[in-house]
């Protein structure tokens, strides 16, 4: 295993019981860290996510790279969506994660047959605080992984089997470095520099292509809810300026994807691309314009309202499985609380 096995949520769970569009919106959302996982037989892939983006994916058999990063994603997500694999999803410490990261995406400072290297000089450099650490010992069919972050030593794991173990007396650390066998990359930075590293944000294949129709959606949604806040009649001129300068006040996604014309919104160009990312601008814009008006109607006639709209153009939407799902984030309770 690429990644260990953190705590489970779920585990080698077939395919078939689970929603996994509602998945990935809910590890989108929730900003989840830690690994997925799927399973066909002694092929398996594990995609490593942190703050709900997958940064690094692999698919192999045994100890073969079959593929890697966007493709061994469509590859479990096609495994899943035909109901073959197993899926698992596992949580992990974001400590973790960060040790993990640093060894896929920064070069060894030292690399060489283990005999060579001061096993307690490593050590010590490893537990420098202000430091994240990462030592990858490799050793006969055994694949170890130490890590290290601001000066305490996290633990190991073998991806033999992926287990993390603690190791909190430094058991397993000095027994293999001791070894003086097998082959060891070093891989250090400073925690203020490894903060400036640039990590890819991949995206969960088909799972999250052809947004177009969602944003479609969100726009008629919105555009309905502002067409009734306008049309309650109380300072609707206030109300217009409100949505303006809200809009107005949007950076990123929401001013390149959108225009305001008219208190309607228009699509200018789609730059979004995953359906959390939708869901979440929209929600984001929602929630803001529902904070200002409050103060100018009172929460109970906002909340009155909001439900009002909310509810009738859910009834449009309520048998597409997809659209119901990510629309329950816009829901009164989520969008009011």
């Amino acid at each position: 295993m690429k990644f260990p096995k953190g705590k489970p949520i779920y585990e080698d769970t077939p395919s078939g019981l689970i929603n996994l569009k509602e998945l990935v919106a809910w590890i989108r959302m929730e900003k989840f860290d830690g690994v997925l996982e799927g399973k066909i037989s002694d092929i398996r892939t594990q995609i490593l996510i942190t703050e709900g983006e997958p940064r690094k994916a692999f698919t192999y058999k045994d100890s073969e790279l079959l593929l890697q990063d966007d493709e061994a994603i469509d590859s479990f997500v096609t495994d899943a969506m035909m109901r073959v694999s197993c899926i698992s999803l596992y949580n992990l410490e974001e400590r973790i994660i960060k040790s993990i990261l640093l060894k896929l995406f920064s070069n060894p400072v030292l690399n060489g047959d283990l005999k060579i290297f001061d096993p307690s000089g490593i050590i010590d450099k490893c537990l420098e605080k202000s430091n994240i650490s990462h030592l990858n010992l490799i050793l006969d069919v055994n694949n170890f992984h130490f890590l290290f972050y601001n000066g305490k030593y996290l633990g190991y794991y073998n991806e033999k089997d992926g287990e993390f173990i603690e190791d909190e007396e430094k058991i397993g650390l000095i027994q293999n470095l001791n070894s003086k066998m097998g082959y060891l990359y070093f891989y250090n930075m400073p925690i203020k520099d490894f903060e400036k590293l640039k990590f890819p944000s991949l995206k969960f294949g088909e799972i999250e292509k052809n947004v177009d129709f969602l944003i479609e959606t969100l726009i008629e949604f919105l555009n309905q809810l502002i067409t009734t806040y306008v049309n309650i009649g109380i300072y609707p001129d206030r109300v217009r300026k409100i949505v303006e300068k809200i809009f107005s006040s949007q950076n990123g996604l929401m001013k390149d994807s959108f225009i305001l014309v008219e208190d309607q919104f228009m699509i200018r160009q789609n730059v979004i691309s995953s359906w959390y990312e939708a869901v979440n601008l929209f929600s984001d814009f929602i929630k803001n314009l529902n904070g200002e008006l409050v103060k100018l109607w009172g929460k109970k006639l906002l909340n009155e309202k909001y439900t009002e709209v909310y509810k009738n153009y859910y009834e449009k939407i309520k048998n597409h499985p997809e659209l119901s799902n990510l629309f329950s984030y816009l829901s009164p309770e989520n969008i009011n609380s």
